[in-house]
């Protein structure tokens, strides 16, 4: 399923399919729900998984072992970027092969 980005260009939550493991980049959250989303340990550099949809737009993410519903308003405003370049990066070793 492809990745939707958001109308600045910006690939967040809300665009991400179901099994996405992406970083999140920026939360673009009021300053209180910034606050709560880091508690639970959402903030930038954290990995997060889309696990799966929940209804009117919602997603369930994982995130440092915990699952979290978050509504479509939410998601919208948490930018992230795909991790597959980091899990796949070749040691210095193996580039000189």
């Amino acid at each position: 399923m492809p990745r939707i980005k958001d109308e600045s260009g910006q690939l967040t939550l809300a665009g991400a399919p179901a099994r996405s493991r992406l970083v999140v980049v920026r939360l673009r959250t009021p300053a209180d729900l910034a606050r709560r989303l880091g508690a639970l340990g959402v903030r930038p550099g954290v990995q997060v998984e889309v696990l799966h949809n929940a209804s009117g737009g919602g997603r369930v993410i994982g995130v440092a072992g915990a699952r979290l519903a978050l509504d479509r308003r939410v998601l919208g405003d948490i930018e992230v970027r795909d991790v597959v370049g980091e899990e796949s990066a070749a040691t210095p070793d193996e580039v000189t092969r």
